[in-house]
Order: structure tokens, then C-alpha cells, then sequence
């Protein structure tokens, strides 16, 4: 299938490139856009892997339409292919794609929030090949994180049916995030054809690759969405500023697939979304007004469409409004109906409600906040040349846009529009970064410290830092400037980026790969081992149900995986109280999916029968494995039995009978 999926893809944005009258490369966050949303529809119904069919029919549909072509279209529509395919732009994204996916196949996971979520969903949406049912999904903590970044993770994985391979999500997260920066390559076209630009396409390439790493550096050793995120929200941005030669189908259209992807990415996207809405709204105000400023091209007559009036543009801007609100409301929606809720959202709401009790350290939290934005370097790694603090790479946006209107690149009103917003919207959401961490996070006593606090302005005001310079270097490269400007933009990557973190993710994560995968197995101890085993069926089908592809007991890609296909259930996994151990339970966690897992821990003097049943109905748990307890612990377990005896290490069914809870052996 992956020569059909690639090929429907690629046959995608040539289409959207020839329709609209597009650089290729312009429309390869348009086609990753799509992408996305119809992946996403299909996974409400577990039809993820459908799109394989439709991959071969629209490669079918292509073929019979070429073929049906007139002589003379098909040679110009297949010149139009060739010489867009062919172009440097195109042709680095190609090779950087492919060497991108070489280069990261053997990588591990190995960051805490990937094992927590973001590697354990994605394993269930490929094994279950769509979202998981009520009480059913995994990583229960995190259950409405929203999964824009994880069906582009699975579109990879699938490529590999037989297998979860790590290296392969994390080269669909990757491509993922540079599908949004590809755009930017177009300054290479022009003049001279591929073969007399290699050097400055392999520049190129290195630059876009580290240019995340200017303001953040999670993204090089996980896979969390709020790198992602913040490109989203940077081509949002340039698609608003962007508007010159554009069909308005086209102009809007995009606008709003960016930001159905932008609230898909993570829960706090509504509020990024919320900024750009208020970008395009002011740009239309301001710039939208008068034909000069307005036109957009009609590619079917050659006329302007003029838009005097700013509610010309109301009914496309309201589109642009409600779609997002429609997506997001969709996965609330589902969320709801499926009893997802994430432990931040609870927390969120406890806070709201009077209801959370917040640690008296708020002094504290808020000195760390300002030492850390004012003086500590945004990523650990040392850069070639300076260690931006936050604070400076905000001061530093805002001297950039003085400096583009110094060179005439930008005019006088648009200038101070951008500069303006960037300064408005930089405060405000800091502000709402140190409120959220004397409220939501105030428990997390790692933010204490400066080092720890700025790891967290760092991930969480990506979309701001890395959106603002995504702005600003499609102002400096666009016009007579755009050589000088890309070569500015390229000079200022490569003097503060973490070029360590960038090689890391690509290559450098080589040397530790073989200490992560110990690690694992050190963590998952015999008896965990064991009730993996028991979930996953032992050496026969998994004893949950069936589910598409083939599970993994462990973590490594050695160990004994089977074919299956069908649903699975919840676990209420019970130790006793003497060994308690969060951590194992995440790692177990990972290694279980697509099995969902809640955790307890027993003290055979204090529980009892009702202690159990209060439990697993809590959990809404269908399944019990119980590992050895202290004492007569089997004693607690009796009532439920029916006369049977109990045993430890063995998956038990959960079923609620008129007379109570009965677990039945589910061997």
C-alpha cells in the first residue's frame, strides 16, 4: 500500500498545485491538511485502513483520466508534473523526506509525555485502526487530547501492517511538521534548475530542519504536538498575509483546513486558533479594504474581485470561524459520549469551580517564571553562536519587524499591524503561561526552579516564538529581498539554534538506543511481564478480543507478536500496596495498548469484597488481574468467584449480574 498511498498523495498536491496555481510545495501542508481531516472521519468508524482502497482509486481514477485526455492536455498536464516534481524546492523536500524517514527508522521511545500518551495512543489507533470505544481508550489520564499529530503518525505505521515500529511514528510526526515548513523552500526556485543549486539545497535543507530548534527542542527527542502546533499556527499566519494572486476559493480554503488542524493538535489549540482569528480579522480590516489592497485573482476570467466593503469578506471569515469550532465540537462531541476526560481538563474544571486547593508557593513560582524568562537560555543545548532567553527572542521579533520596514520590505501600516500583534499577543499569552502555572500546574514542583520553568515556556510558547518567526521569514523572503532575506533567516537559525537537539533527532539518538530498550526492561519486572502475557493472549489470540495487526508483549521488535482483529476492553490491574510504582505502570502501559489499563494497589487488612467491586466499577473496568498479594488476599476475592477458587496472575471477566459482580476466567 505505500506505493498507492504515496502516489495518491503526491497526485493530491499536484492537483491543488495546477488548480489553484501553486508552487508544489505550497501545497503539501494543504494535501497534509486533508490528510489529516479525512483520516480523522474515517477513524470514528475504524475504517482507518480503508484508505488504502481509496489511495488505489484515486491512483485508478488518475490513470483513466490521463489516459481519456486529449493528446496535447496530457503533454502539457504531464510537463506541468515534470517540471514541478523536478523543481529544487520540490526536489529537497523529496530528499529530505526520504532521508528523514532512513535516518529515524531505528528511533526509540524514550520521552516521559510520549509513554504517557502520545506513543501509547497512537499504538492503540494502530492496532484498533480507528479510536477506541467507551471506557476502552488508553492513556485514561489523557483522554481528550485531541489527535491531529497521531492519524498523521498512523498513516506511517500503516505502512508496516504487520508491526509497530517506533522509528516509523516518529517519521510521521516528523514529516508532519515539515510538510507546514516546506513553503518556505520556494525561494529556491528560479533561475537555475536543481543540479547548479545543490549546495544551497543542502543548506537549505539543514536550516529548515534545525529552524524549530531555534525556541524549541522537545520535538528532537519526543514526538508532543505543541511544536506542530506552533507551525500550524505560523502557516495560519502567512496564509492570512498571503494573499496576492490567490483565488479566493483558495485564500480561505486554506485558511480554515489550518486551523481544523490547528484544534486537532492539542487542547489548548482553540486558543492559538482564537489569535489567528484575530490576525485575519485585523489584516482584513486594515488591508482587505480597498481593491488595491484587496483584489484576488479569478483564474477562470482574469478579473479582480473587488472587495470595497470589509463585509465582502464576512461570510468566507465566518467559514473560517466556524469550521474550526465545528471540528473541535466534534471531538468534544465524541469525547463526551465515550467518557474521555484528561486529568488537566479535571483540574481545569476543579480550579473553575473553587474546588482545587492550590499549594501556598506562589512567590516562589513566580520568581522562578521571571529569572527564567528574562536570563535562561530557551534549550539546554549550547547554539553555535547565542543563547536566546525567551524575553530576548520577543524582543528580538519585534526588532526584526522594525528592521523589515527599515528596508522598505515591509510598509509603515503593515509593519505596525504585525509588530502590534506580535507585542499584544507575546504578553498575553505569557501571562496566561504564569497563571497557568500557579494554578493548573502550581503542583508541579519542578517549576520551582528556574531550569524546570523554562523547559516549560519553552514547549508551551512554541506556537508563539516559532509561529512569530514563521511570520516574519515569509516577509523577508518574498520580493526582490527574498535571496538577502533567506540568507538573513539562514545566518540567524544557524547562530541560535540547537544544532546537538537537531542532530540528535535525526541521527545522534544512535548511541543511546540500546540503553533506552534495557532501561525498559528493567522497569517492566517478572510479574509485569506476566500480566502482559495474560492481556496479550500468551502465545494464542489476545484474550481481550481481536484487533487488527499484531501485538507486542514487550517493548523491543524481537519479542512475539500475533495476528488478531476486533476490540479489547479495560484492565483493572491490582498490586498489592507495598508496591507502588507509576512509573512501571506507564511503561506497562505503552506495552499494553491497545489493551486500555487502569492501576490499583491492595492492602489485604484493610480491603475488602465491597473495596473490590467499588473499584472495578469505578474503573469501568471488563477485565481483573490481580498479582500475588500479602496474606489471605485471595480471601477478598472469593465472593466473586461462584464457588470457583481464585487465583493470582490470571485475566479474569468482569460481569455485572443481578446478583453482584462475577469474574469468569477469560482464557
Amino acid at each position: 500500500m505505500f506505493i498507492f498511498q504515496t502516489a495518491a498523495f503526491l497526485i493530491l498536491i499536484l492537483c491543488i498545485a495546477r488548480k489553484f496555481r501553486i508552487q508544489l510545495v505550497e501545497a503539501i501542508p494543504v494535501g497534509s491538511s486533508l490528510l489529516i481531516l479525512g483520516l480523522y472521519l474515517l477513524a470514528f468508524f475504524r475504517l482507518l485502513s480503508f484508505s488504502d482502497y481509496l489511495a488505489i482509486g484515486a491512483v485508478a481514477a488518475a490513470g483513466v483520466y490521463l489516459a481519456r485526455l486529449p493528446g496535447k492536455k496530457r503533454k502539457d498536464l504531464l510537463g506541468f508534473a515534470g517540471r514541478e516534481m523536478a523543481s529544487p524546492a520540490m526536489l529537497t523536500a523529496l530528499v529530505m523526506t526520504v532521508v528523514m524517514t532512513v535516518c529515524v527508522s531505528g528511533k526509540p521511545v524514550s520521552w516521559w509525555d510520549d509513554y504517557n500518551f502520545w506513543a501509547t495512543d497512537v499504538k492503540s489507533l494502530f492496532y484498533l485502526d480507528g479510536f477506541a470505544g467507551k471506557y476502552a481508550n488508553v492513556a485514561p489520564e489523557f483522554g481528550d487530547y485531541p489527535p491531529g499529530t497521531q492519524l498523521m503518525k498512523w498513516w506511517f505505521l500503516h505502512f508496516s501492517p504487520g508491526e509497530f515500529r517506533e522509528g516509523l511514528m516518529f517519521a510521521g510526526y516528523y514529516f508532519l511538521n515539515l510538510s507546514f515548513l516546506f513553503p518556505l523552500l520556494k525561494v529556491l526556485n528560479g533561475g537555475f534548475g536543481a543540479l547548479r543549486k545543490l549546495p544551497q539545497m543542502l543548506l537549505a535543507a539543514v536550516v529548515l530542519w534545525s529552524f524549530p530548534a531555534v525556541a524549541e527542542a522537545f520535538w528532537c527527542d519526543g514526538c508532543c504536538a505543541d511544536l506542530t502546533m506552533a507551525l500550524v499556527y505560523g502557516a495560519f499566519l502567512v496564509s492570512v498575509a498571503d494573499r496576492e494572486g490567490r483565488s479566493r476559493f483558495f485564500y480561505y480554503g486554506r485558511q480554515a483546513l489550518f486551523l481544523m488542524v490547528l484544534v486537532l493538535c492539542k487542547n489548548t489549540g482553540f486558543m492559538w486558533a482564537a489569535f489567528g482569528l484575530l490576525f485575519d480579522y485585523g489584516y482584513h480590516f486594515f488591508f482587505l479594504r480597498s481593491a488595491s489592497e484587496g483584489g484576488f485573482h479569478k483564474r477562470n476570467t482574469g478579473r479582480r474581485e473587488s472587495h470595497k466593503k470589509p463585509e465582502g469578506c464576512l461570510k468566507p471569515l465566518l467559514a473560517v470561524s466556524l469550521l474550526p469550532v465545528l471540528t473541535e465540537a466534534s471531538w468534544l462531541g465524541y469525547c463526551l459520549w465515550n467518557r474521555r476526560v484528561a486529568k488537566l481538563t479535571g483540574t481545569a474544571i476543579q480550579m473553575a469551580t473553587g474546588g482545587m486547593n492550590i499549594p501556598a508557593y506562589q512567590e516562589e513560582m513566580v520568581k522562578a517564571f521571571i529569572e527564567a524568562f528574562l536570563v535562561w537560555p530557551l534549550h539546554r543545548g549550547k547554539t553555535p553562536g547565542i543563547d536566546l532567553s525567551p524575553l530576548a527572542l520577543f524582543v528580538l521579533l519585534l526588532v526584526f519587524v522594525f528592521v523589515l520596514w527599515r528596508l522598505h520590505v515591509l510598509e509603515g501600516k503593515k509593519a505596525a499591524y504585525a509588530g502590534g500583534f506580535l507585542a499584544v499577543t507575546g504578553v498575553v499569552f505569557y501571562s496566561i503561561n504564569l497563571i497557568s502555572h500557579l494554578t493548573i500546574f502550581a503542583v508541579e514542583t519542578q517549576y520551582l526552579e528556574p531550569f524546570g520553568m523554562v523547559s516549560s515556556i519553552e514547549r508551551y510558547g512554541a506556537p508563539f516564538a516559532i509561529g512569530g518567526m514563521y511570520l516574519l521569514a515569509f516577509f523577508a523572503m518574498r520580493g526582490p529581498w527574498a535571496r538577502g532575506g533567506a540568507i538573513c533567516c539562514a545566518v540567524f537559525v544557524l547562530l541560535t539554534t540547537d544544532l546537538g537537539a537537531a542532530y540528535r533527532a535525526l541521527w545522534g539518538y544512535r548511541s543511546g538506543t540500546e540503553e533506552i530498550l534495557a532501561g525498559r526492561e528493567e522497569i517492566i519486572d517478572e510479574e509485569a511481564e506476566g500480566f502482559l502475557a495474560a492481556v496479550h493472549g500468551g502465545e494464542g489470540d489476545n484474550a481481550l478480543g481481536r484487533t487488527s495487526g499484531r501485538f507486542s508483549g514487550r517493548f523491543s521488535d524481537k519479542s512475539s507478536e500475533r495476528g488478531s482483529g476486533g476490540i479489547t476492553g479495560r484492565v483493572l490491574y491490582l498490586r498489592d500496596i507495598s508496591d507502588v510504582s507509576w512509573v512501571r505502570n506507564t511503561y506497562v502501559g505503552f506495552a499494553a495498548s491497545p489493551v486500555s489499563v487502569m492501576y490499583g494497589n491492595v492492602d489485604v487488612h484493610a480491603a475488602d469484597p465491597g473495596t473490590v467491586a467499588g473499584s472495578l466499577r469505578d474503573a469501568h473496568a471488563g477485565f481483573l488481574y490481580v498479582d500475588q498479594l500479602s496474606g489471605e488476599g485471595e480471601e477478598i476475592f472469593r465472593p466473586f468467584m461462584r464457588g470457583e477458587d481464585f487465583s493470582y496472575g490470571r485475566l479474569y471477566r468482569v460481569e455485572e449480574t443481578e446478583e453482584g459482580i462475577v469474574l469468569y476466567g477469560a482464557e
